[in-house]
């Protein structure tokens, strides 16, 4: 009886060290033993505005149309950095920021380009953010 005892606090502890030893692979290689694969930013309606993978299409509230309209967004990311990101992304691809502003949790931006305009409306709740981007010609509005 004593030596089953034994036999399963052994293996209890076996368990227990188990993850320790990844941990220990991982520290000593420099890299995780198991790498997330991070989504990667993508264009999706908008030719020139770069979206972060972590970021889904909501079709049924977008609209597009010759390259202008309406995308809507959702995912998990805090909306200080996603506007950091916008504003760095869209200067990237040309676009020029004319404001942003923060109001009641929300942060707006607005961005020109040679003939088109966009705003971004980023909007944070519990369940996660919304972003809403605008495209449109210049002239149309």
């Amino acid at each position: 009886m004593k030596k089953l005892y034994m036999g399963m606090v052994v293996i209890a502890l076996g368990f227990l060290v188990l993850p320790g030893c990844a941990r220990l692979q991982e520290a000593f290689s420099g890299s995780p033993a198991s790498q997330e694969a991070r989504p990667v930013p993508r264009y999706l309606d908008f030719s020139d505005v770069l979206l972060p993978g972590e970021l889904n299409k909501i079709s049924q509230e977008s609209y597009i149309t010759n390259g202008h309209g309406r995308l809507v967004l959702s995912g998990r990311l805090q909306g200080e950095s996603l506007a950091q990101y916008f504003v760095t992304s869209m200067y990237s691809d040309g676009w020029t920021t004319l404001n942003q502003y923060k109001y009641k949790g929300a942060i707006k931006l607005f961005f020109k380009k040679s003939e088109r305009i966009a705003s971004i409306l980023i909007t944070e709740n519990p369940l996660g953010t919304r972003v809403e981007i605008w495209a449109v010609p210049l002239g149309k509005i």
